[in-house]
């Protein structure tokens, strides 16, 4: 049988590849289980530093939900409910993810697809890539919170527009609106998120994960609580090894 999810890691880096590429890599129950545990692979694992979610293939990053099994095995709200809320917990864990996580999106997201990529820290697309939370056109909603992630990553009022609307979006427009974060030519996109994800690995883990954790927490913060947070994050890395080491290089460059 193959295996619905991949794993792989070098240089600190963790590549998590949704592959069931004979259904345009969507979501499905096996999906969904093998995503939680390489998931919590990859955080109990103190080598890896960062994650990059990402679909097989060059033509999907994401398809959504596998609707023929779900509509197969799901008759009531009540099934549906709590379907959806084991898919809303993997996003949520995610979002909340200690180490950065990169969406490398190499091709369409649609519907849980874009749900997916909105839980990321991080979206890189591919010149190829489309995005579209098509939901709406199918009846129903976004199920698994991807709502709420991406209304608190572009703003209310332009998540408002894209989710009724349904419309698919291109790169450079989800560029334009802080959907993605870059966007790179397809033959250069894979050497485009690595460099991306090598960038952050070269840092101090402590450091990395203790920003995330800050900016995460001071959005529910007052503001004098926020920057009182940063403070305390700044103190707590004052004698780490990796500064002293930072510092021991700074104050010598001229010494050589």
């Amino acid at each position: 049988m193959t295996v619905p999810v991949m794993f792989e890691a070098s240089e600190h880096i963790a590549v998590i590849k949704i592959h069931r590429p004979e259904a345009s890599n969507a979501i499905n129950s096996r999906v969904m289980e093998s995503l939680s545990a390489l998931l919590e692979q990859a955080q109990e694992d103190p080598d890896i530093r960062i994650v990059i979610l990402t679909g097989s293939g060059d033509r999907s990053f994401v398809s959504g939900g596998d609707l023929k099994e779900f509509h197969d095995s799901l008759h009531t709200p009540e099934d549906v409910y709590k379907k959806w809320s084991e898919m809303r917990e993997i996003l949520y864990r995610i979002a909340t993810f200690p180490k950065p996580v990169i969406a490398a999106i190499n091709g369409a997201a649609r519907g849980g697809g874009g749900e997916v990529a909105a839980a990321c820290h991080f979206r890189i697309a591919s010149s190829h890539a489309s995005i579209g939370f098509v939901q709406v056109k199918l009846g129903i909603s976004p199920g698994w919170g991807g709502a709420a992630l991406l209304s608190r990553t572009i703003g209310y009022q332009a998540a408002l527009r894209l989710i009724l609307s349904g419309r698919i979006v291109d790169p450079e427009e989800a560029l334009r609106i802080g959907m993605v974060d870059e966007v790179a030519p397809h033959a250069e996109f894979w050497s485009h998120v690595w460099k991306f994800a090598k960038e952050m690995a070269a840092h101090s883990p402590a450091a990395v994960q203790g920003i995330l954790h800050m900016l995460r927490q001071s959005r529910n913060l007052r503001l004098e609580e926020a920057m009182d947070l940063e403070s305390k994050l700044c103190a707590a890395l004052w004698n780490s090894e990796e500064h002293q080491t930072a510092i021991d290089r700074f104050l010598n460059r001229g010494t050589k």
